[in-house]
């Protein structure tokens, strides 16, 4: 490749490299139509003011430290948006094929405070102390106190 074509691809090389990057959470922000949040990039770069995308009917709020992919549209860094967020820190694992869970920090500790839609048919809801398992055949309530009240 001449040099001259190459000087003249520079530009728009550059760019794509740009259009997709690790980032870390360091402030997330609920208070808007969009999460608002600032995030570590590559060398030490900080964006703040990014929207993260969340999918239609779910919603969280990570904590700083979670990490995500930042989306640079057009390659341009001034405006990106954060598309996805995980956090290796607290997310459930030993999940078998097929299975969704919804948890959250608290779950950290064991399997005590989560949604687990397993295999066979199978939901288990848990807090704590209490949990809720429904199957085909029927539901098991284990709580240390049931109270049912009537709307």
């Amino acid at each position: 490749m001449s040099r001259e074509f190459a000087k003249l691809l520079a530009p728009l090389s550059r760019r794509l490299r740009l259009m997709a990057s690790r980032a870390v959470l360091s402030l997330i922000s609920d208070a808007t139509g969009m999460q608002i949040v600032q995030v570590k990039l590559l060398n030490g770069e900080v964006r703040d003011g990014i929207e993260r995308v969340q999918n239609y009917g779910f919603t969280s709020v990570p904590l700083p430290g979670a990490e995500a992919i930042f989306l640079s549209l057009g390659g341009d860094r001034d405006h990106g948006i954060v598309i996805t967020a995980d956090d290796r820190r607290y997310r459930i694992k030993g999940l078998q094929g097929g299975e969704v869970a919804i948890y959250t920090d608290e779950d950290k500790a064991g399997a005590d405070h989560r949604i687990h839609f397993k295999r066979g048919k199978e939901i288990h809801l848990v807090a704590g102390a209490s949990s809720i398992v429904m199957t085909p055949t029927g539901i098991t309530i284990t709580t240390p106190n049931l109270d049912i009240v009537k709307a």
